[in-house]
């Protein structure tokens, strides 16, 4: 009977240690603790533009030696990003230091998976966001909080409200190579680690070498040496058959700066490295994995890194890689999403007030407007319309693409105002 008794305590205790998501640090939060010598406590609100909550979180970076100080919640029982509803971790975030600061969220007890975002705001709120969506974690208990992960301490002040999880899209799994930014992989099918941030945008040097619409944009912020991005597709990457990978690229780092691709499986992956031969021109890289094993279904891009490297980023443009038609050599480029799209198209084009998309997917989310230089001019959400209306009159005359976006897949249009 005094073990049953006992066995009832602890099970009592632990259900009232749990707790879920959402935090808003309006009342004292069980299981909030600084590590490393950081605090982590409740605070008023040092600004409320943008953020109207009378109460927030601070953690203090207090000791310069401590890097990797920061604040967890224990005992957290939410901590599941399986499902599409609830993929994305939401915070807003408030600190004085530099735009393009990192801020790392880790899934511990057990370690599950990690992931940063980083800053756009100095001195404001902003609502920062954490995209669990590849891989799904699900089983960690503690939610750690780590900003300015690699960077020294000594006072450094963040503020945080507002933990959420909120809906995200887990796009369905590309199968193999390749890899084009027009249509069939879009942002979600990678994920990025160690203060690196991947997406999509124009080409930002459309030429004779390359004149694809869209490529795929890495950069490298203060962090580890190690940060990139990753893609895992449903079939192991045929390298038996199919040994040579290429790849367009283009960066502003000097020549003869290194470029990785690894293919990997758990616990185990086989790199390939070469040196660029171009500054600020596009260029073929070719990566020969003969003999690699052949049951590995992940591709890892690393820039300026090879193994042994001390080589940091600092999110400038010699830390910015932008890359495009990932492919078996031998291998013409797969024109396999072409019938998802098949009927959508822009009109009148050239225009002199107003284009119309018309023939949009059924699975449309977005159709984002961008200039010749990658700035956003418009952005509308789609949710069961099959046609939309771009309002071009503020438009200066020039060329423009419209990027589709739907949840397996993305077309990119181009546009001529008049």
């Amino acid at each position: 009977m005094k073990n049953l008794l006992v066995a009832l305590v602890l099970a009592t205790s632990t259900v009232g240690w749990a707790q879920s998501l959402p935090f808003d640090f309006e009342a004292a939060t069980t299981g909030m603790t600084g590590y490393d010598g950081a605090t982590f406590s409740i605070v008023n609100n040092p600004s409320t533009t943008g953020n109207s909550s009378a109460k927030v979180a601070q953690i203090v970076k207090v000791n310069v030696a401590d890097q990797w100080a920061g604040g967890k919640i224990v005992g957290v029982t939410s901590l599941d990003f399986s499902s599409a509803s609830s993929s994305v971790l939401s915070m807003k975030f408030y600190t004085n230091e530099p735009v393009g600061t990192v801020v790392k969220v880790k899934l511990e007890s057990p370690y599950t998976s990690e992931v940063d975002a980083v800053t756009t705001v100095s001195g404001g709120w902003e609502t920062l966001l954490f995209d669990f969506g590849i891989p799904a974690p699900t089983g960690s208990v503690d939610l750690v909080i780590m900003p300015q992960p690699f960077t020294s301490g000594g006072g450094n002040t963040f503020y945080v409200d507002d933990i959420e999880q909120v809906a995200g899209i887990i796009a369905t799994p590309r199968t193999d190579l390749p890899i084009t930014f027009e249509q069939g992989t879009v942002p979600r099918h990678f994920f990025s680690f160690e203060s690196a941030t991947f997406t999509t945008i124009p080409n930002p040097d459309m030429s004779t070498d390359n004149s694809s619409a869209m490529v795929g944009k890495l950069v490298r912020h203060l962090g580890a040496p190690f940060g990139g991005s990753k893609i895992t597709f449903t079939n192991n990457l045929d390298l038996a058959n199919n040994p040579d990978i290429t790849m367009m690229v283009w960066t502003s780092a000097p020549i003869g700066t290194n470029v990785t691709l690894k293919a990997e499986k758990p616990f185990w992956g086989e790199e390939r490295t070469v040196q660029t031969t171009k500054t600020e021109e596009w260029e073929l890289l070719s990566f020969n994995f003969t003999g690699a094993p052949t049951d590995m279904p992940t591709l890892t891009f690393l820039f300026d890194f090879i193994a042994g490297s001390t080589n940091v980023g600092d999110g400038s443009a010699t830390s910015t890689f932008y890359f495009d038609n990932v492919k078996y050599s031998n291998i013409p480029l797969s024109t396999e999403e072409e019938d998802l799209f098949k009927h959508t198209q822009a009109y009148p084009n050239p225009s002199e007030d107003n284009w119309w998309i018309t023939n949009l997917p059924s699975s449309t989310q977005e159709v984002a407007v961008y200039n010749v230089s990658g700035q956003l001019m418009d952005q509308f959400s789609v949710s069961g319309q099959e046609n939309i209306n771009i309002d071009a009159t503020s438009y200066p005359s020039g060329i423009y693409f419209a990027k589709v976006s739907t949840a397996d897949g993305q077309r990119v249009l181009k546009l001529e105002r008049k």
